[in-house]
C-alpha cells in the first residue's frame, strides 16, 4: 500500500512524501527511525496501475545487470538505484517497495509481484522468476534490457515514420478549413452581386462551405468523439477489436508489418524464457500472451494447449487453419526443434522480423505519401478551380 505522510523533524523542518507499506503502524516505525514526528498519514486511494515505461524499465535491467555483474547485492543495487530516481516519485515508491521487501528476506520475482506501484509484463516476471532459480539473473537482465530497447526502438522508428505525413494532413485540414469558412464566402459573395448563376462546382463548394459555417465544430466535435470511442472499444480488447484486428490481418503490406512485429516479439520473448530456464511449454503459453493483435493471440493460444498435451510445437503450429504462418517461421521453427538449438534460432528469427519491418515500413510510407499528396493537392485544385470558374464566366 502507498501512504502520503506529513512531518517534521527536531529542527521543525517540514517533509512531505510518500511511502509503501503493508500497515499505517509500519509507516510510523519508518518515518521514526528517520526521526520525523508524524502531523498526518493517510493511505493513498490507487484506481489503476500504470504501467511502467519501456524505455525506463530497459535502462533499469541494464544497470541492474552492471551492478550485479560487480558483485553489488541486488538490495543494494536497487537502493542505488533508487538514489538516481529521486526526481521520480513513482519509480523512487517502486525501489522502496522491492527493496523492502528483498532485506525482508524475499527473492526479487516475489518482491516483483507483491509491489502495486507499476504493472510489470508477465514475460518480464517470468524471466526474473527462472533467472534466479538457475543463478542466471545478470545475463537475463542485460538480455531483457536490450530486448525491450528494441521493441522500444522499432515504436519510435514507426512514429517518427508517420509525424510527416501527419504533419501534411493536419496542415490540409486546417487550410481546407479556413478556406471553406472565411475565403470562399467573401469571393462568392462578390460573385453573386452580379445576379449571374454560379457554376454547379462553384454551388458545390458553396454548399459545402455553408455547411462547415454552421455544423463544423459540431462535426468535429462528433469525429474527435467518435475516435475517443474507438479508442475505447479497442481497449476493452472484446469482441470489437477482435473484428478489428481481423481486417487488420486482411489488409495488402500492413498485414505483413503486423505479422512481421507480432512474430519478432513472439520469438525474442520465447528466446528470452528460454534461456532463462522456463519449460518450453509453458515458455509458449507465456509467450502467446504478449501478443496485441487478439487473433493471433488467439491461434498462439491455441497451439500452446497442443503443445502443454504434447504436440510438438512445429506440428501445432502448421495444423492450425485459423491464419496463414509464414514459411519461414515454420522453417525456423522445424529447424530450431531438430537440431535442439530453438533458442537461438527464435533469436535470429526475431532479427530478421525486425530488419524486414523496416523495410515494409519504408515501403508503406513511400506509397502514403504520393497518395496524400494527390488527395490534398486534388481537394484544394478543386476548390481553387471553383472559385476561378465564375471569374472565366464572367469574363465571357
Amino acid at each position: 500500500m502507498i501512504f502520503s505522510y506529513v512531518g517534521y523533524d527536531k529542527n521543525g523542518k517540514k517533509y512531505q512524501n510518500n511511502v509503501t507499506a503493508s500497515s499505517k503502524k509500519e509507516v510510523e516505525e519508518i518515518l521514526a527511525q528517520k526521526g520525523l514526528m508524524v502531523e498526518s498519514l493517510k493511505e493513498k486511494k490507487v484506481w489503476f496501475t500504470p504501467k511502467i515505461k519501456g524505455a525506463e524499465l530497459a535502462l533499469i535491467c541494464r544497470n541492474l545487470s552492471i551492478y550485479l555483474k560487480s558483485s553489488i547485492p541486488l538490495y543494494k543495487a536497487i537502493s542505488l538505484l533508487e538514489n538516481s530516481y529521486e526526481g521520480n516519485k513513482k519509480t523512487t515508491l517502486w525501489f522502496q517497495s522491492i527493496g523492502k521487501d528483498l532485506k525482508a528476506g524475499a527473492s526479487f520475482y516475489d518482491a516483483l509481484i507483491s509491489q502495486d506501484i507499476y504493472k510489470l509484463p508477465d514475460y518480464f516476471v517470468y524471466s526474473v522468476n527462472m533467472a534466479e532459480k538457475s543463478s542466471n539473473l545478470t545475463n537475463t537482465l542485460l538480455d531483457l534490457s536490450d530486448f525491450i530497447s528494441g521493441v522500444e526502438r522499432l515504436k519510435a522508428e514507426v512514429t517518427k515514420a508517420f509525424v510527416y505525413p501527419s504533419f501534411i494532413m493536419l496542415i490540409a485540414i486546417v487550410l481546407v478549413n479556413f478556406m471553406l469558412t472565411s475565403i470562399v464566402p467573401n469571393i462568392v459573395s462578390i460573385f453573386e452581386s452580379t445576379g449571374g448563376e454560379l457554376p454547379r462546382a462553384t454551388q458545390i463548394t458553396l454548399s459545402i462551405s455553408h455547411f462547415f459555417q454552421d455544423w463544423g465544430m459540431l462535426l468535429f466535435a462528433g469525429i474527435a468523439g467518435l475516435f475517443v470511442l474507438f479508442g475505447y472499444m479497442l481497449s476493452k480488447k472484446g469482441k470489437f477489436k477482435f473484428t478489428v484486428d481481423s481486417v487488420i490481418l486482411k489488409i495488402p503490406l500492413v498485414k505483413v508489418i503486423m505479422m512481421n512485429f507480432e512474430l519478432g516479439r513472439f520469438c525474442r520473448v520465447s528466446s528470452l524464457l528460454l534461456k532463462s530456464g522456463v519449460p518450453f511449454a509453458q515458455t509458449i503459453h507465456y509467450s502467446s500472451q504478449i501478443f496485441s493483435n487478439l487473433v493471433l493471440k488467439d491461434v498462439f493460444e491455441k497451439i500452446s494447449q497442443k503443445v502443454i498435451e504434447g504436440k510438438p510445437f512445429f506440428e501445432a503450429v502448421k495444423s492450425q487453419t485459423s491464419i496463414k504462418i509464414p514459411a519461414d517461421f515454420l522453417s525456423a521453427v522445424a529447424i530450431g526443434e531438430d537440431s535442439s538449438e530453438l533458442p537461438y534460432t527464435l533469436e535470429t528469427l526475431s532479427s530478421f522480423y525486425e530488419i524486414n519491418n523496416k523495410d515494409k515500413i519504408s515501403i508503406l510510407l513511400s506509397l502514403l505519401e504520393p497518395i496524400l499528396m494527390v488527395f490534398i493537392g486534388g481537394i484544394i485544385g478543386f476548390l481553387v478551380i471553383s472559385m476561378l470558374l465564375p471569374i472565366f464566366s464572367i469574363s465571357i
